[in-house]
């Protein structure tokens, strides 16, 4: 449950979107690197502290902060087990929005209804997919290989068709996951 509850093995298969509202530091910051979509508030502080206790980061953060961010702004907030300012991780690339402090959470669920409301589960589904299989360990010829085995399928779903039909006469488009 340990490793579940910090998104570290055994991911669901939909969109994660974090909502942050005050410190989010250590655990909270290695349950954020398991996520898709962050919204921050504007008071939020992030970091990852084990260095300071003696201890290490086995929420994955040695792996995926250096993913996510720049490997030195990485190394920073993990040899000094500095904090960050919610601007600073939109700076980094750590966070997607900033908002208001005590509108993250509403942010976040506009977002979730975006995705779930505007567009095709399966092209969501299988995007998702390519974005955290298709990783840094991955050649740039093997990734777009397994994106393109991804991708194609995606062009035979009902889904697809209803979405090319509701563009071309300039509707909203009924998906129904097939």
């Amino acid at each position: 449950l340990h490793w579940q509850a910090l998104l570290r093995h055994n991911q669901p298969m939909k969109p994660i979107v974090m909502a942050v509202e005050g410190y989010a530091l250590a655990g909270g910051t290695e349950i954020l690197q398991g996520t898709d979509i962050r919204v921050a508030a504007e008071d939020a502080v992030f970091g990852v502290t084990e260095c300071k206790r003696g201890l290490f980061p086995l929420g994955g953060s040695t792996i995926r902060l250096r993913r996510q961010i720049p490997y030195a702004l990485a190394a920073e907030i993990l040899l000094l087990g500095r904090h960050i300012s919610a601007q600073e991780a939109r700076d980094w690339g750590l966070v997607n929005r900033v908002v208001a402090k005590g509108e993250a959470l509403e942010e976040a669920l506009k977002i979730a209804e975006e995705i779930a409301n505007d567009n095709a589960p399966l092209s969501v589904q299988a995007i998702l997919r390519s974005l955290r299989e298709n990783q840094h360990d991955l050649s740039e010829k093997d990734a777009l290989a397994k994106e393109e085995q991804l991708g194609w399928a995606i062009f035979g779903t009902k889904d697809s068709k209803e979405g090319m039909k509701a563009f071309k006469e300039k509707r909203k488009p009924n998906f129904i996951g097939e």
